[in-house]
């Protein structure tokens, strides 16, 4: 070290000690507790130093991911109903509200938050029965519902979007457009926090262009005259109804969903307020302003956590140590040893078990057991959601249910399925459904509502399975303390051969876009970048939405999307993946190009064929590619 320097650093040491401080003390570093956010991730939890809040409102009342209404409390809040509507107890909902809401909607004072998600919603069912007429619905929309005082100029009707929710049943969706306030930029949300007496005690504005999601095609924003329970048409336009024998009779529903998620501004955050007791967060929308939505709170300090939730052994498991929940969801996997030892054969089962963890590493329940489905419903489950089909009918949202797991391999075979409901490689289960922690009809079987699901697994491989890595999906939500976060992992392990395999890269770039705070481990079910190519593995109908149809729609309409949408390099990195197009992969973007000239296949069962899966290019399109497109090299 040359004299200058020496002097220079000494002198420094001096000052250092004479401060009281010492600067080669490194027991303080970046990372730890204290020093602010350990990830540059708003939505990585207590690692973050801010949480995702999510707020959701159905017919004036506050819900919680569950569905269950929120209560006022004691609370002096004139504009908040004494009645609401408990979304889990039919479908469709009857005509006016009938429960008295008792949820509680907790938050954690002192702690730093942003606003996720912003969803709000008003539904009609059984008014608007004439199957024909559109004006009635959009009426209902403009000068009756919650959302009458916004700007309703320049509404159109939009194109019918017909779903075969099952074999043989359909639902008919009009959606209506162009209204001046979904066209809105420049509009804002003011969020508020007022203690007991009223008194705001903080406040955060958003932009709605801070905002990523707010796609229709997504779940979200979205003003529709729905049809469910129908048989297919006996001709394209068909003016008359018919039920389908395998459903439940026609349902009809007219809704108005405004809802704005995935918050792009990490620094858009603020301090929940040192409070006990009760509270307010309110939020006036700059286009209603005189109308803003109330989302009662029960503020709860972390020293008044029950501890609910389990220390982790050095196996990576629940112990039978007791402690407070924190915030965020880690979903890990055991997988059994092999009988060779290295890798598992065809034939053999692969066992694993699944451990559920907060973000700070505590088991969200015991080691051998989940909660209940009735846990679920009563805010017992330390935020674990199941599987809820009246939050997916009535709220349209994908992403606040179906908790389970998938296995599927090898990833080098896991190929787009078009027009089948069997993918060219193992699938368990081999339909589009996970394996559901909770299936679907346990709530309504004796002793469902209390049976606690198992955290072990046994899945049997095909006697042929092919060599390479496979992977078990894990697909989680959980709400805690206003977080609300979906998570999708994989999982891998090695079949026939110890060398591992890898996806077949036929799309990607995904992170030209999603990167940061956008990062598709933040959007919808949370799947990483990396693993992208396993949303094919459940979306391979129209029931879930085939993968070619909704990521084609999701970015076609998307005001955020500024891309050229013609050019398919950006996400198709092989020729080959761009040249099977069918009908229900182009019309994504081109809704109606030949009309009802080949209308009928969209209701062809997928044994049939052709059907709306048919590969349009060795039809037609074979020598002549769309001349409009850029398409990947040869």
């Amino acid at each position: 070290m040359n004299p200058p320097l020496k002097r220079l650093l000494l002198s420094l040491l001096v000052l250092a000690c004479a401060s009281g401080c010492s600067l080669l003390d490194t027991s303080d570093a970046e990372g730890t507790r204290g020093r602010g956010a350990r990830a540059f991730d708003p939505y990585s939890s207590s690692a973050s130093g801010a949480i995702s809040l999510s707020l959701m409102a159905f017919k004036g009342c506050s819900i919680l991911p569950n569905g269950s209404p929120v209560t006022k409390g004691s609370l002096a809040l004139p504009t908040y109903p004494d009645l609401c509507f408990d979304l889990n107890v039919d479908f469709p909902l009857p005509a006016d509200p009938s429960h008295e809401p008792q949820a509680r909607m907790t938050v954690s004072p002192g702690e730093l938050y942003f606003l996720r998600e912003f969803s709000a919603v008003d539904i009609v069912a059984g008014v608007h029965t004439d199957y024909n007429d559109r004006k009635r619905p959009a009426a209902w929309a403009r000068l009756q519902s919650d959302f009458k005082d916004l700007d309703w100029s320049g509404m159109t009707v939009g194109p019918d979007n017909w779903v075969q929710e099952q074999p043989g049943v359909f639902l008919r969706e009009t959606r209506y457009e162009n209204a001046a306030w979904m066209l809105s930029n420049d509009d804002t949300l003011l969020l508020e926090v007022l203690d007991a007496d009223g008194n705001v005690r903080t406040s955060q504005t958003y932009l709605r262009s801070d905002f990523l999601a707010e796609n229709a095609e997504a779940g979200r924003t979205h003003v529709v005259f729905a049809v469910n329970g129908l048989a297919r048409p006996t001709f394209p336009d068909d003016p008359v109804p018919v039920a389908s024998p395998d459903g439940d009779g026609l349902e009809y529903n007219t809704a108005v969903k405004v809802s704005f998620a995935g918050s792009t501004n990490p620094f858009k955050s603020f301090t929940m307020p040192e409070l006990t007791g009760e509270g307010v967060i309110r939020v006036t929308w700059s286009l209603r302003p005189q109308k803003p939505f109330l989302f009662p709170v029960s503020f709860v300090p972390e020293k008044d956590r029950p501890a609910t939730c389990y220390e982790v052994g050095p196996d990576g498991l629940a112990t039978d140590t007791p402690v407070p929940c924190g915030f965020g969801l880690t979903q890990k996997v055991q997988v059994g040893r092999p009988q060779n030892g290295r890798y598992h054969a065809p034939g053999e089962s692969v066992d694993f078990v699944v451990s559920l963890q907060d973000g700070d590493g505590h088991a969200l329940h015991p080691r051998d057991s989940m909660p209940s489905y009735l846990d679920y419903m009563s805010e017992a489950s330390n935020g674990l959601a199941y599987f809820n089909s009246f939050m997916l009918l009535t709220w349209r949202d994908g992403s606040a249910s179906e908790s389970g797991f998938k296995v599927v391999g090898p990833l080098q075979d896991l190929q787009v399925v078009n027009g089948t409901y069997d993918p060219p490689y193992f699938a368990y289960p081999r339909d589009i459904e996970p394996e559901y922690y909770v299936s679907p009809n346990t709530p309504y079987v004796p002793g469902g509502m209390v049976h606690r699901p198992p955290t072990r697994f046994t899945v049997p491989l095909p006697e042929d399975a092919k060599p390479g890595t496979y992977a078990i999906l894990l697909k989680g939500h959980r709400n805690f303390m206003g977080e609300r976060l979906n998570r999708l992992d994989p999982f891998f392990f090695q079949v026939g051969q110890t060398q591992p395999t890898t996806y077949p890269g036929r799309i990607g770039n995904c992170q030209v876009c999603h990167n940061g705070v956008n990062s598709l481990s933040n959007v919808h079910h949370g799947v990483s970048v990396d693993h992208v190519e396993t949303c094919k593995t459940c979306h391979h109908d129209e029931s879930k939405g085939h993968v070619s149809d909704f990521m084609h729609r999701i970015h076609i309409n998307s005001r955020k999307y500024a891309q050229n949408k013609g050019d398919c390099t950006l996400c198709h990195l092989t020729r080959e993946s761009t040249l099977r197009p069918s009908l229900i992969a182009c019309e994504g973007c081109h809704p109606g190009t030949h009309g009802n000239e080949y209308k009928d296949l969209e209701f062809e069962p997928l044994s049939a064929a052709p059907n709306i899966y048919g590969n349009c290019a060795n039809a037609c399109h074979v020598t002549t590619p769309p001349s409009e497109h850029v398409l990947p090299a040869r």
